[in-house]
């Protein structure tokens, strides 16, 4: 007995030594517990600091690096924080990779398919073939800025039925409608609408369940079985059926109304590849489903919280909102509609976006990317297949790069008059990876937004607010629903 107790101890010192040497590789990072990881420790740092971003700046501070390991379930995570690695990082082709957990798996219907969450030749010929197809539909062009400008005045005068507006439920319509024309070349008929809100309350529900690493569904994939509902498995079940259902009786009817030659929209322009391609494992009616959803889930997301911000900031900041309608009555008529050449002419109003982006990113830890072979970062071995997580919160809030980074100051981004980009924003990615619908999302703020300020004021609903920025963090940050009184200029 005394023979295999020594044997036994000697066994697991060798793996404990192992284990140690191995892990003296990795960046540093909190004690990690059997089974279940960091789970805990991040859930009370999340808790106590308002976000799963800033659990991982706590982090980075205790063990005074860019650079930190966390443990989710058996599996390492490494967290990159600072301007300097997430920008080298995110442009090097070893980190071009996504990884494949039981959230990813649930939440691409069990495929590696679409544009999101999809890596390797696949995915690259699928986003050659996107940013084809967005040149040819007029990203950038007029028919795209006269659907936007056409929604803002749909949204402009359902303002004008009331005066106490939650202003989401107006702006929303537009922002899907937006994006529903150019996937389609269509409007969203009221009946779908009333679809598209439902599956906007379910994305809702979805960014609280889980966070950027996937939650306890990608921790713990067995806990679907015995906890559905608190997992979050049933809400991404439930999205995808309905989302799949609605999105494939569109691609139907575009099938039987497909005619060669006369691509109108994105889908027109799928189906030609699928007829080009007929034994084609990429272009089929599943890889066309996910691209939509990954289109729809982005596009409006990005879209939509950042004017939901804007609005805010502006109803709590009516100093900044007259700097904003001064400077747009300045440039614009009152009787003329927005449109993107006045963009150069308003630098204060990409000022306050640039500054709202900053403070108030829609993803403020971006990922996952997963690395495609063994490599290095800094001083540390990054094994193959490694899950890496960019905490892109933590440079918005560099005191080096922001004097006052807590502060809303858009000035900041503006020299001698003149509107300066933001050089370390990365509200849209970078590199390959970097959002391919980057370029509408923009054009649909700015015209919405300045198209709003040019005819409205926004005010706090008396006795009632907002008095303050309050905000629901999740994968994403939004603010808490909010009334404001509208006021016709």
């Amino acid at each position: 007995m005394f023979v295999i107790m020594l044997i036994v101890i000697l066994i697991l010192t060798i793996i404990f030594i192992k284990i140690e040497k191995n892990t003296k590789l990795y960046p540093p990072g909190p004690f990690s517990w059997p089974f279940i990881g960091n789970q805990i420790l991040l859930k009370r740092l999340s808790r106590k600091f308002g976000g799963q971003h800033k659990a991982f700046m706590e982090l980075s501070k205790r063990y005074n690096s860019d650079i930190i390991t966390v443990n989710i379930s058996y599996e390492k995570i490494i967290v990159v924080s600072g301007s300097k690695f997430c920008d080298m990082i995110l442009q090097n082709e070893e980190f071009q990779g996504r990884p494949w957990n039981e959230f990813i798996k649930v939440r691409n219907m069990g495929k590696k398919q679409g544009i999101t969450m999809n890596d390797g030749t696949e995915w690259k010929e699928l986003r050659n073939w996107m940013m084809r197809t967005m040149k040819i539909f007029g990203f950038g062009k007029s028919e795209m800025i006269e659907m936007i400008q056409h929604q803002l005045v749909i949204f402009s005068e359902n303002l004008n039925k009331n005066k106490l507006h939650q202003l989401k439920l107006l702006f929303v319509p537009a922002v899907i409608n937006v994006l529903w024309n150019f996937i389609t070349g269509e409007l969203v008929a009221f009946n779908q609408q009333q679809k598209l809100e439902h599956f906007l309350d379910l994305l809702d529900r979805r960014s609280r369940c889980f966070d950027i690493t996937g939650g306890l569904l990608a921790a713990f994939p067995w806990i679907r079985y015995i906890a559905p509902e608190i997992s979050g498995y049933n809400i991404m079940c439930m999205l995808n059926k309905e989302l799949k259902d609605f999105l494939m009786k569109t691609i139907n009817d575009h099938k039987e109304k497909y005619i060669e030659g006369k691509e109108a929209d994105l889908i027109d322009m799928f189906i030609q590849e699928m007829r080009k391609n007929e034994k084609s494992s990429i272009f089929t009616d599943e890889q066309l489903m996910m691209i939509l959803i990954d289109l729809f889930l982005a596009g409006f997301t990005t879209t939509s919280t950042t004017l939901d911000f804007l609005f805010l900031i502006v109803t709590l900041f009516p100093d900044v909102q007259r700097k904003v309608q001064k400077e747009i009555d300045s440039v614009i008529p009152y009787d003329r509609l927005p449109n993107m050449e006045d963009k150069a002419k308003l630098p204060y109003v990409e000022a306050v976006i640039s500054e709202t982006y900053r403070l108030w990113p829609v993803f403020p830890i971006i990922g996952p990317r997963r690395v495609l072979c063994d490599t290095n970062i800094d001083k540390y071995v990054i094994p193959k297949d490694t899950t890496i997580l960019f905490n892109t919160y933590s440079i918005n809030k560099d005191p080096t790069l922001y004097p006052d980074p807590d502060k809303f100051m858009p000035e900041r981004f503006i020299k001698n008059g003149v509107f300066e980009p933001d050089e370390y924003s990365l509200q849209f990615g970078k590199g390959k990876r970097r959002c391919p619908g980057d370029i509408l999302a923009k054009a649909t703020i700015f015209i919405l937004f300045v198209g709003i300020m040019q005819k409205y004021t926004l005010l706090p609903v008396p006795g009632k607010g907002p008095h303050s920025i309050k905000i629901n963090s999740g994968i994403t940050l939004t603010p808490q629903p909010y009334n404001v009184l509208v006021e016709k200029r």
